[in-house]
């Protein structure tokens, strides 16, 4: 298991990152950045991108890290109402079992 972060977003206007293939398991997302009003968001598709749902408080309108445990499945950050000084970075990492 990895254990850095990988980088899923860099971005100042709104969108979607690339989805990533969740393996599974308890796992962090890391976002910095000018928000400017913006909203990132952690989402989960169950079925390979059909769908995509936003992760239960997942939503960040400033810098943080949030925790969350997810089956497999595919995850992607959405950015929303990005404003003129928009930049954000944000990273993702799996946590499940680094440390003993």
């Amino acid at each position: 298991m990895s254990d850095s972060l990988t980088q899923v977003l860099t971005s100042a206007v709104s969108g979607n990152s690339t989805a990533v293939q969740w393996v599974g398991g308890i796992g962090q997302m890391v976002v910095t950045g000018t928000f400017d009003d913006a909203t990132v968001s952690l989402q989960m598709s169950p079925d390979d991108g059909s769908t995509w749902i936003t992760v239960s408080g997942s939503s960040l309108t400033s810098a943080d890290c949030k925790n969350f445990d997810l089956n497999s499945c595919d995850l992607r950050l959405a950015i929303t109402s990005a404003g003129g000084s928009t930049s954000i970075n944000a990273w993702t990492t799996n946590t499940t079992g680094q440390w003993t």
